[in-house]
């Protein structure tokens, strides 16, 4: 290692302080010599600098909450409390704002253990954050222990940690390991297993051939009422088919009989409406002719008229000047 360098190391790295070295600064120093030693003299390298994320996982609280009368049907809300909250008044309201209970018109008021233990100093809530103890929030009702789940009970009562669901696992093999040898030894106390055609192995076997033969009774029991439930269905079934059809038909029958006194009906109109303009047709006709007729008489009686009396004077004038003499 050089002798200008100074080692300084921790958990996580290793840093090295050299010390500044000997910079020309008259006037036989370059720009390039002078800016770069003055700007390299006094620095040196510590790392990474801590960010406030990083220091709230170091030293941080995380809890795990659960809504009252909600924790076997609602979900845990993750709550991250920074370094400044060292009160209970001052961990409510960011449970508030988090499990966003203001949409839900609830106030957080309470915190409680899993046991029913209500949580009364910020030194609870954090030794149970540390934990992972799951943090019941009540809004001023009373705590109900029915809707706990068990294993959150029971991780609780065993002390929290990682260490509580291997206790509670073990426990629950022990539990099981003994009801096995309970059932087992009661087992044998009756005589199963110990001689092949003991009286309880015959009074067993006896026991569970009346059982399956009752079951066998039952169970055709209930398929002959099913076939007998399907065949009512289908006659059921049938006749409201027939009855469907019948209704249909009648309506059918109604609907062609109020179509045929309909058309009858039309028909009769039509003919009517005919007759009508025909009749119309007819007196205009009439009255065009019997116009054209007193048109016609007019003409022909002023016409006879004017060629009467030509005529008259004509043979006035032939009276006159006598009789006419043809060669």
């Amino acid at each position: 290692m050089p002798p200008n360098e100074a080692v300084h190391s921790n958990k996580f790295f290793t840093s090295y302080d050299a010390t500044p070295e000997l910079v020309p600064t008259g006037t036989d120093a370059s720009l390039f010599d002078r800016y770069a030693g003055s700007g390299s003299a006094g620095r040196s390298r510590r790392g990474h600098s801590p960010t406030r994320t990083s220091r709230m996982r170091a030293t941080g609280s995380k809890i795990t909450c659960y809504l009252n009368t909600e924790c076997d049907k609602g979900r845990a809300t993750v709550i991250h409390l920074p370094e400044e909250c060292d009160t209970l008044g001052e961990v409510l309201p960011k449970i508030q704002h988090h499990m966003q209970l203001d949409k839900r018109m609830l106030y957080a008021a309470e915190l409680f253990f899993p046991s029913g233990e209500k949580i009364i100093t910020y030194p609870q809530l954090i030794d149970a954050a540390a934990l992972d103890t799951a943090i019941i929030v009540g809004c001023g009702e009373p705590f109900d222990p029915s809707t706990i789940p068990f294993d959150i009970l029971e991780f609780h009562l065993q002390g929290g940690g990682r260490e509580a669901p291997k206790k509670v696992k073990k426990e629950l093999a022990i539990k099981r390991q003994q009801f096995a040898a309970e059932r087992a030894e009661t087992v044998r106390s009756s005589g199963h297993g110990v001689f092949p055609n003991s009286a309880a192995v015959v009074t067993a076997r006896s026991m569970t051939v009346e059982n399956n033969r009752q079951q066998a009774a039952h169970m055709r029991h209930e398929y002959m009422e099913q076939l007998m439930y399907r065949a009512s269905q289908q006659q059921e079934l049938i006749s409201r088919v027939q009855q469907n059809n019948a209704m249909h038909k009648l309506e059918r029958n109604e609907s062609k009989a109020r179509r045929q006194t309909y058309e009858v009906a039309r028909l009769a109109k039509i003919d009517d409406e005919k007759k009508i303009a025909k009749e119309i047709v007819r007196s205009k006709r009439e009255v065009l002719h019997n116009r054209l007729l007193r048109n016609h008489d007019r003409v022909k009686a002023d016409y006879d008229a004017e060629h009467g009396k030509k005529s008259s004077q004509r043979r006035s004038l032939v009276n006159k000047s006598g009789p006419e003499v043809t060669l």
